[in-house]
């Protein structure tokens, strides 16, 4: 995975802009627009999911998103869901199946506007509340008498955490899009705990239970109306509490969007 690359070039777009505290009420209404986008990802999914087996299990995965958004002359929201599937992750010659969804919240406040090669760059910072669930079976050949846990996981998290977008603004309808998320406190549980069945409702620190996103796109707007984007998004999950569990998936995605 080319982490390293992806976030520098997040913070060379949206260092500039959060150093600029003052801008025009009206300014960001141009490019945070009111609407609807689905975005469709292909994706490759690592996984280490100790409840299950200690070892890392990687391969294909697709997911589906859908987002509306509003934004008004000084803040905006978009509410979203999105629902991820890899039905044949391997470790050597054992796979699974892996399913999650998240639903989530970002209100965002404009924060600033300035100039990146002579283009205007804006930038939104707010914060977000996100609900995700975790499904995990093994393919093997079940024991009848055995407890379904033996081959299956599960989690989920409810998380409060934060948002930042920014927007490099070319002309003719050119843009280039760029936003982090990561949790910042959230309540957990899933499979795996001491007691060999589901834990109990767990406050998770980011040390604990971490939900974090980095993500940039070049999209095109035409028509006045119509959107189409396309680009890389890095999604990690790291739950290190009741059980180990360890995700991350290098998605290039496209998407379409309609504003109103």
């Amino acid at each position: 995975m080319r982490t390293g690359h992806t976030a520098h070039f997040l913070l060379f777009l949206i260092a500039p802009a959060i150093s600029c505290f003052s801008q025009d009420s009206t300014t960001h209404r141009s490019l945070f627009h009111d609407g609807i986008d689905a975005r469709m990802d292909i994706a490759y999914l690592a996984t280490r999911d100790d409840h299950v087996s200690d070892q890392k299990y990687s391969g294909p995965a697709t997911s589906f998103a859908l987002r509306w958004s509003d934004f008004h002359e000084t803040y905006g929201f978009r509410l979203g869901m999105t629902y991820e599937r890899a039905s044949d992750i391997k470790n050597y010659n054992v796979s699974s199946e892996v399913t999650g969804g998240t639903f989530e919240l970002a209100d965002l406040y404009p924060i600033g506007r300035t100039e990146l090669f002579s283009h205007d760059v804006f930038a939104a910072l707010g914060p977000t509340a996100e609900a995700f669930m975790y499904y995990r079976k093994q393919h093997i050949a079940q024991n009848s008498d055995a407890n379904p846990q033996i081959y299956e996981s599960g989690a989920w998290m409810f998380s409060l955490g934060a948002r930042m977008e920014a927007v490099l603004a070319f002309r003719g309808g050119l843009r280039i899009d760029a936003a982090l998320q990561t949790s910042v406190l959230s309540l957990g549980g899933g499979s795996g705990s001491s007691s060999g069945g589901s834990t109990p409702v767990t406050l998770l620190t980011p040390l604990a239970g971490l939900r974090c996103s980095v993500e940039c796109g070049v999209a095109y707007e035409f028509l006045s109306a119509v959107s189409v984007a396309v680009g890389y998004r890095l999604q990690i999950t790291r739950i290190d509490s009741w059980n180990y569990l360890l995700t991350a998936s290098d998605n290039g995605f496209l998407s379409i969007g309609c504003y109103f």
